[in-house]
């Protein structure tokens, strides 16, 4: 299969894999030329060949969008051109799942305004009904400079079309659901952003403009705004061919928290001098390190998140990075962050946390495929939860929102809206 027929299962298709017989056990070489490939490893391949693979699936996302084409990227245009990325141009929850559960219309439809209202994404896990702890595991998170983190989760054309195809953008009918199984090259996307401040390095970022919801002290929304948004994290999410338990990576820009160093058997923050830490603070006590400032309160059968005593939603939440990124896994970031291409755009601030994928993807005694590595933990948006973070054994446990039957390792069906009532019993 030659390049461009690689680039257009993943492009095109999304986040795409190549037959059995050509997947390879080892590492592929960095590729930053448009069109690039990203050829899944084989189940038992080692994290330096996952971990290469993340970084192809991150470059080819971020390549510049075709102007009226959701999801293909402009080889006439470098990476790092202004203009919407590959992924950027993904449907977002927002255009899949409308007021009154409508069908939301074909997948190339016009790209719609940006606005970002979602502050807690963990809450998307939870049920309306408090039946445990899970719920307070989230919260929102604020930034060094006092303002929250947003978040966008869009579908590939694959995934998109399977939800259209099966009316599951009606809660209705996805609630109803008895089996849910994306096809492969499906494929979804989790950002988190953060607003830039005239104080802040914009050039460090991927940035967008958007209408962003604004909140009072409590965390209570009082309106909208336009912001200047820079992208701290990426959740790349890919169901590929021989991993029905899909392929999990994700990446952050480099700046939200510092680096560790191992001194004896302690791993310790290093930051760098002049660097400013997205949700850092080296003044802060151990102990509030990657706190939920959330204050649970029960609101009929809902939990919901208040500030705690002394605080308010304007009160930064610090963080540090709780697993440290491997050695391998920064030797592959190197090599992408100093390759040519990469070094001409804004992507050489970014990095890749790791590669989560199943070690043994069909052993029918491990529906789970056995998670490798065990814990995968992306600061901006498991902030609260990093040292048992598994993206995989979160995502197994994933239901529409008044179903138990598992909806194959996708929240996205949280999202879908009641119908609207019909005219009949509008006259009742």
């Amino acid at each position: 299969m030659n390049n461009w027929s690689r680039f257009t299962a993943f492009v095109l298709l999304g986040l795409g894999s190549l037959p059995a017989s050509a997947l390879q056990p080892g590492a592929s070489p960095t590729q930053t030329t448009c069109p690039p490939s990203a050829v899944v490893p084989a189940a038992g391949a080692s994290q330096a060949a996952f971990d290469q693979y993340s970084w192809q699936m991150f470059i080819s996302l971020n390549w510049p969008a075709q102007t009226g084409q959701r999801g293909v990227a402009d080889c006439s245009k470098p990476l790092g051109s202004p203009g919407d990325t590959v992924w950027q141009t993904y449907k977002s929850v927002s255009e899949t799942f409308l007021p009154g559960a409508k069908n939301p219309g074909p997948w190339n439809s016009q790209l719609q305004r940006r606005n970002l209202s979602l502050i807690n994404i963990a809450a998307v896990k939870n049920t309306q009904v408090v039946q445990s702890d899970n719920q307070a595991v989230g919260g929102w998170l604020i930034d060094q400079r006092g303002n929250p983190t947003y978040y966008d989760i869009a579908a590939n054309e694959v995934s998109y079309n399977y939800i259209v195809a099966n009316d599951f953008y009606n809660a209705a009918i996805v609630d109803a659901a008895k089996h849910i199984s994306f096809p492969n090259n499906a494929g979804e996307i989790k950002a988190s952003w953060r607003i830039l401040t005239s104080a802040d390095d914009s050039s460090r970022y991927l940035t967008m403009r958007a209408l962003v919801t604004q909140f009072d002290s409590q965390g209570q929304p009082n309106g909208t705004g336009e912001a200047n948004l820079g992208l701290v994290g990426l959740h790349i999410i890919s169901k590929v061919e021989g991993f029905p338990q899909w392929v999990w990576s994700t990446f952050e820009q480099i700046d939200n928290v510092p680096p560790k160093a191992k001194q004896g058997s302690t791993w310790v923050d290093q930051p760098v001098s002049g660097i400013f830490y997205s949700y850092f603070d080296a003044k802060a006590p151990a102990a509030s390190l990657n706190q939920s400032p959330c204050l649970w309160q029960q609101q009929g059968t809902q939990l919901v998140c208040t500030p705690r005593p002394g605080t308010s939603f304007t009160t930064p939440d610090p963080l540090n990075r709780v697993t440290p990124i491997t050695a391998g896994t920064q030797q592959i970031n190197t090599q992408y962050q100093t390759d040519p291409q990469v070094q001409q755009s804004v992507f050489k601030y970014y990095q890749l946390i790791t590669t989560q994928r199943p070690q043994s993807p069909n052993n029918p005694g491990n529906p789970l495929g056995q998670p490798t590595p065990s814990l995968s933990a992306n600061v901006t948006m498991e902030s609260y939860i990093q040292p048992n973070s598994s993206c995989m054994n979160c995502h197994s446990m994933a239901t529409p929102l008044n179903s138990a039957n598992k909806s194959d390792f996708s929240f996205l069906f949280r999202f879908a809206h009641a119908p609207a009532p019909s005219a009949a019993k509008d006259k009742e």
